[in-house]
């Protein structure tokens, strides 16, 4: 009976959404019919082995520095306890000889969502290695295995039995260093030294602007000397996190990006590290929580970035970093005169999970220059700071690129905007440093996400508190599916501005961004992230009948029809802006409503970007 149900509930959703598209179809006209009066930006996901968009040819790019070794039945160690124990090299983190001792050192698990897409995923790969060592792709049968030498595998992966595999190698011995896992299709690329998966490639290249935050693992960062951020020869997916003593390296290179601007023909908009300088790390462990010594304390690091703002703030690290990065940018072939967008940080407001180290640390600095400054102040610093470091090698060499400073801001709280242009002028003030040319290279970026159930909620039903509106939706969703999804969408679409998060709601807010900064004297460039913001509580996701209706409407026709909808109403409101779709491939799900679909197998929600995009992508 039950499955029954969840199937009709399916059924009607769709039939639902269908419906409610062709009425928003006639609201808004098709995008691509439209004056093309706007730019369109892609936030690419992390470079991580879980993420679908595979971006490099080369997948263990994607892998972090760590690795974990097998010591015992079901027994594994790593970090720290590895590099103690001498299995793993503290300049390389490769694994050394005396990790013989261990039956594995592993790597992670690659192409995690084969079985999802199978078809695509079936075909030939390679490992290859140099050195000592026996490597295998473990969850893989030995029936895929083609082809073994001393130092590459070549495995044949049927559609039939496609499914991700955990790399690992066994029998390190002395050299173990270079190895790749890839497509047998791509190895004459990868012998050219291309970097980018053609699928990717095809996908990136519909985009005006490309964002790598995710790509460069941007949240709380730890990065505080150029020299510590990855080389094209070692792994690009090493994020932060309360890593001590500090890996050898993070992140990707900027060469790598900078090649992705010229290789796809896209406007790059990348992040710069906001801890920059800094004397100490924030995963030292004095900085750690009293009671909970895995977790960086934000109050700690907070305070600490205070005490030394000064040091922090006179490092010759700000100079190293732009001679380094403007190194890289002239030698990249990325044309000076294309834009180029460069952010500190991400999200330096937020104080959630991934961010609040980042956001506490820019608090610290803030109250190091000025003790009644908070965090905005204090965000405005640092990219003021970056600006007088980039501006003066620019000058050195004689160059005027086309580089604008993005200021990104809290959508909902157009005072942060205020407050970091505030600090941003000031710092450069008490540096002899005229602001007004300066904040004409700035441009001030918020979002345009949609959706928020607490608001909804509250227009529909009258509660905000997921406990309580939970059974309200429950019972609308079941009493007629359609009509509701037809609610929703006009809702999101259409409803009154009062209503946080729709498409009137984030118009609103960009006025007052834009308001501020015009009056500082920079310019309003539109969006970092945008596209849903649905993200159900867990009241909701656990009724199996409302996560199967929400499924289905989510990458409907109605869904996507309020996206077409509240992105028209937006580049018609702010001619030339920036309209941002902040990730894309991959799967749907209560925890990840900004993905779209994969390569292989679009959706409506799909087909809706590709209706704002630069080019009309191949069918």
């Amino acid at each position: 009976m039950k499955e029954n149900f969840l199937r009709g509930q399916l059924k009607k959703a769709v039939f639902a959404a269908a419906l409610v598209a062709g009425a928003l179809s006639v609201m808004s006209s098709d995008a691509s019919e439209r004056k093309r009066d706007y730019q369109l930006q892609l936030g690419l996901g992390f470079a991580a082995p879980f993420n679908m968009e595979e971006p490099f040819i080369d997948l263990t790019k994607t892998r972090g520095a760590g690795w974990r070794f097998g010591v015992g039945r079901q027994k594994r160690i790593s970090a720290t306890e590895a590099l103690e124990a001498g299995y793993l090299d503290p300049a390389s983190y490769m694994p050394t000889p005396k990790s013989r001792e261990t039956s594995y050192a592993a790597v992670a698990v690659f192409m995690p969502n084969a079985d999802r897409y199978r078809e695509y995923y079936a075909g030939d790969y390679i490992l290859d290695w140099k050195g000592e060592a026996y490597g295998f792709m473990q969850r893989w049968p030995k029936s895929f295995e083609r082809r073994r030498t001393s130092n590459s595998v070549e495995y044949s992966m049927p559609a039939a039995g496609a499914k991700g595999g955990a790399l690992r190698f066994s029998g390190v011995g002395e050299g173990f260093t270079g190895f790749r896992l890839y497509r047998k299709e791509y190895a004459a690329r990868l012998a050219k030294g291309e970097l980018w998966n053609p699928d990717f490639l095809n996908y990136v290249r519909r985009y005006d602007i490309i964002r790598t935050m995710d790509l460069q693992s941007t949240n709380n960062t730890a990065v505080r000397r150029y020299d510590q951020l990855a080389e094209m020869d070692e792994p690009w997916g090493q994020g932060s996190g309360p890593v001590w003593p500090e890996p050898p390296f993070y992140s990707i290179p900027y060469e790598a990006l900078f090649n992705l601007g010229v290789t796809a023909d896209v406007k790059m908009w990348m992040t710069l590290p906001p801890q920059l300088g800094s004397p100490i790390a924030a995963a030292d462990p004095s900085l750690r929580r009293d009671n909970r010594k895995f977790r960086i304390s934000g109050e700690k690091v907070r305070d600490s970035a205070a005490k030394n703002a000064a040091e922090t703030l006179k490092s010759p690290e700000w100079e190293k970093f732009a001679k380094s990065f403007v190194d890289r940018y002239v030698a990249s072939g990325y044309p000076l005169n294309r834009p180029l967008y460069l952010e500190v940080g991400n999200e330096i407001w937020n104080l959630a999970g991934g961010f609040y180290v980042s956001t506490r640390y820019a608090e610290g600095i803030g109250r190091g220059v000025n003790p009644e400054w908070a965090v905005g102040q204090g965000y405005g610093v640092l990219v003021a700071r970056y600006m007088m470091a980039l501006e003066s090698e620019f000058a050195r060499r004689k160059i005027r690129p086309n580089v604008t400073y993005v200021v990104a801001s809290h959508t909902a709280n157009p005072w942060r905007t205020k407050t970091a242009l505030e600090g941003l002028a000031e710092y450069l003030k008490r540096n002899g440093v005229e602001p007004a040319p300066y904040l004409a290279m700035t441009g001030v970026a918020v979002t345009n996400y949609y959706g928020h159930f607490n608001e909804m909620s509250k227009a529909m039903f009258g509660v905000s508190k997921p406990a309580e509106y939970a059974p309200l939706w429950i019972a609308e969703m079941k009493k007629d599916p359609e009509a509701f999804a037809r609610r929703l969408e006009t809702l999101l679409a259409e409803g009154p501005q009062n209503v946080k998060a729709n498409g009137a709601w984030v118009i609103a807010r960009w006025r007052e961004h834009k308001a501020f900064a015009d009056r500082a004297g920079s310019r309003f460039i539109g969006a970092y992230e945008g596209g849903s913001h649905l993200l159900p509580p867990k009241e909701l996701v656990r009724d199996k009948s409302f996560l199967a209706w929400w499924l289905a409407w989510h990458w409907s026709e109605g869904n996507a029809g309020v996206a077409r909808r509240i992105n028209r109403d937006i580049a018609d409101a702010f001619p030339g802006v920036i309209i941002s779709n902040y990730e894309s491939i991959g799967t749907l799900g209560p925890d990840a409503p900004w993905n779209d679909g994969h390569y292989s197998q679009s959706t409506p929600m799909m087909d809706m970007w590709d209706e704002f995009a630069k080019t009309a992508p191949a069918k």
